[in-house]
């Protein structure tokens, strides 16, 4: 009896000790998982499955590494080694849904994630990760019962108050989403996202002046990304606050989208409004390199063109204009003024005939016309044109008109 207990006891010291060295195994490779050293924690883990063979959280964690470092089949092995092992191991399930969702195996990610939550129902992580996928699927029903489960677990959870939010405004549940978001930033002034998300919000009910205020103080805290770049300039345009379109565009034309020319289109009609007309045919130049079709870059460059006395270089891009598009009434309607300031009144008509035609609402052309009809003593003709252009608020027709049509002076 006496050897029969003391070789038991031998036997239950292999074993302790032979457990001590699997975990410590298992803790070295823990470390360097947790330093990212992937390639040396797998030999650890490994070694530590040898002693061990049922110690499946080193499964786990081994697959996490053969993931990370592309064995992506091995590392469902292990992922699946790991349930053979403990058929309710929450890490098994959670990390073998990461690895179907990185596969597109959808139902079998949502099958897997589901029994983690079954698992761990009080653990936010498993909520989170649902959550996202149902946003990306559209199923903003089922997002939102996660958002606010995970809510419940951690009620001031900032990062799920901004998703929740997002949710809500893909509902047009507009209220809800800016509670949301202004919560965020009332707690935290330096939560850069909620300012962006709150902007987009704003924008989308036309609070415009509001939302660029929020754009703004996204940036200034260290959040950016290329659509907020975007809203915010063209916003800023509108407000005629072209410095900051300025600089968004040029963020974006650096670090975004450097051969998209509609981008140096707009940076060019920005330079223009501030009569920075050499920087702006540099900007129309750029969009025409990158789309030779562009015909408002062309159209942009005529008027800039235009505007520091490079008429005969103008005339070419109208030209070009035309050629794109017969149908362009812009480019009649600028060739037709340029002939006119020749005094060359038969070509400037044809052209300003065809600029009425192609762009009925245009001011500039009716004018001109009804200039070549007044010096041809067309007066009936002249006062319907210069009636025309002041019904479209050209500056000056009303004038132009009184003098044409009125005290029979002429007009000029």
């Amino acid at each position: 009896m006496r050897n029969f207990v003391f070789v038991i006891a031998i036997f239950v010291s292999i074993t302790l000790i032979a457990q001590q060295s699997a975990n410590d195994y298992y803790d070295a490779g823990t470390a360097k998982l947790n330093a990212k050293d992937y390639a040396g924690a797998i030999p650890l883990f490994t070694k530590c499955i040898e002693i061990s063979p049922y110690y499946y959280e080193a499964y786990v964690d081994r697959g996490r590494c053969q993931f990370e470092l592309g064995k992506k089949e091995l590392a469902l092995a292990d992922y699946n080694m790991a349930l053979n092992k403990k058929k309710d191991f929450y890490f098994a399930f959670y990390y073998r849904a990461l690895w179907y969702k990185d596969a597109n195996k959808m139902k079998e990610a949502f099958a897997d994630i589901n029994q983690a939550v079954n698992i761990r129902p009080k653990s936010a992580e498993p909520y989170i990760l649902r959550a996202a996928w149902y946003a990306e699927q559209k199923n903003y029903d089922a997002a939102l019962n996660d958002y606010n489960k995970i809510l419940e677990i951690r009620p001031d959870d900032d990062a799920t108050l901004i998703s929740r939010g997002k949710i809500y405004l893909n509902k047009d549940m507009l209220e809800q989403a800016f509670n949301d978001f202004s919560k965020v930033i009332d707690k935290n002034k330096s939560y850069g996202e909620a300012y962006y998300w709150r902007g987009v919000l704003l924008e989308k009910v036309e609070r415009n002046q509001v939302a660029v205020e929020d754009y703004t103080s996204a940036l200034n805290n260290k959040f950016e990304n290329e659509d907020l770049y975007r809203r915010r300039y063209k916003l800023c345009m509108n407000f005629k606050q072209y410095d900051t379109a300025i600089s968004d565009l040029t963020v974006l034309i650096t670090k975004y989208a450097p051969k998209e020319a509609f981008l140096w289109n707009e940076r060019g009609l920005c330079y223009a409004a501030k009569n920075e007309h050499e920087l702006a045919i540099a900007d129309f130049n750029k969009a025409i390199m990158y789309n030779k079709d562009f015909e408002d870059a062309y159209i942009n460059r005529a008027d800039s063109k235009v505007a520091t006395n490079k008429d005969a270089s103008a005339m070419t891009d109208y030209n070009k204009i035309i050629t794109l598009n017969p149908k362009n009434g812009y480019a009649w309607e600028g060739r037709g003024v340029y002939y006119f300031k020749k005094k060359n009144y038969s070509a400037a008509l044809s052209d300003l005939d065809k600029a009425v035609k192609y762009s009925p609402q245009s001011g500039r052309a009716y004018f001109y016309r009804g200039a070549i009809k007044d010096i041809n003593g067309d007066k009936k003709g002249a006062c319907e044109d210069l009636q025309k252009a002041v019904e479209y608020n050209f500056e000056g027709a009303a004038e132009a008109k009184k003098r044409a049509c009125g005290d029979d002076k002429g007009a000029f």
